[in-house]
């Protein structure tokens, strides 16, 4: 199982969380269970089912399990976010915090998944992975904002261990496997033009739907020249976004984000 234990005698995890969500027809609520730190919230949204993620232990650090599992049926709709920003701490005992994210799409189900951003705070330490299945049908904008360092508080030099891994599948068939991997001094190896040629915060955007085409060029003029944008087939869509702050990270994501959502951007996004 991805969530080893990794526990030693006499130092137990600091935080555990589950979520499964499982919902079907017309966005209706099938199966909801949320265990120790995670629990979900659902305001109200006139055109989808909107599920707030909140971890109630304040950030992730050493030790840390979160395991969250989404299933979406028939031609149901659901948006996926944050509280806030997920902070990754620093670990005192060099283990990493492991969270892992499935997403099942059945039908023509369609799925936003817009948590925001992940702040690595300097000896913060990170496993993740994001598994995403889909039926030909199924639709999803799958956004993963990132930002090395409290960069309004001037910490720009960061060290620690981010190990992230996103996997995409139709029907049964990995279409995109994407896998960030920076350890020791992460602020050094963003620094190579190859990598992020200095920047510290980041975007990974995934877009699969039939309109994801009509999408490239109005998307695409919104981008700065550090970022870039790949059409993978007609109904595929996939963008890296680099900017030197998460302000102008933001500056890029959210028109993005409106432009695709026609404007549904979650309200936890502008608190």
């Amino acid at each position: 199982m991805y969530l080893e234990k990794i526990v030693k005698e006499g130092n137990p995890p600091r935080a555990q969380g589950t979520l499964r969500l499982s919902i079907k027809g017309d966005s209706e609520i099938q199966e909801l269970f949320q265990q120790g730190a995670t629990k979900a919230l659902f305001p109200r949204h006139k055109n989808r089912l909107e599920c707030i993620m909140i971890n109630t232990s304040g950030g992730l650090t050493g030790g840390d399990e979160f395991l969250n599992s989404i299933t979406c049926k028939d031609k149901s709709l659901l948006t996926l976010t944050t509280q806030g920003c997920e902070r990754i701490y620093k670990s005192g005992d060099s283990t990493s915090a492991l969270v892992e994210n499935n997403i099942i799409l059945k039908g023509s189900s369609s799925v936003w998944w817009l948590p925001q951003e992940t702040i690595v705070f300097d000896q913060g330490r990170i496993k993740r992975k994001l598994k995403v299945e889909f039926s030909s049908k199924a639709e999803a904008l799958i956004v993963e904002p990132i930002i090395f360092g409290r960069l309004a508080m001037g910490e720009i030099s960061v060290s620690g261990h981010f190990d992230d891994m996103i996997e995409i599948k139709l029907d049964n068939k990995i279409i995109f496997f994407d896998r960030t991997y920076l350890s020791g001094n992460i602020s050094k190896i963003l620094k190579r033009p190859a990598v992020a040629d200095g920047f510290l915060a980041t975007a990974l955007i995934i877009y699969k739907s039939q309109k994801a085409k009509s999408f490239l060029k109005t998307v695409r003029d919104r981008l700065n020249t550090r970022s870039g944008i790949s059409l993978i087939s007609d109904d595929f869509l996939v963008m890296r976004l680099l900017a030197s702050t998460g302000y102008e990270l933001r500056k890029m994501l959210v028109p993005i984000i409106n432009e695709i959502t026609d404007k549904n951007l979650p309200k936890t996004w502008s608190l």
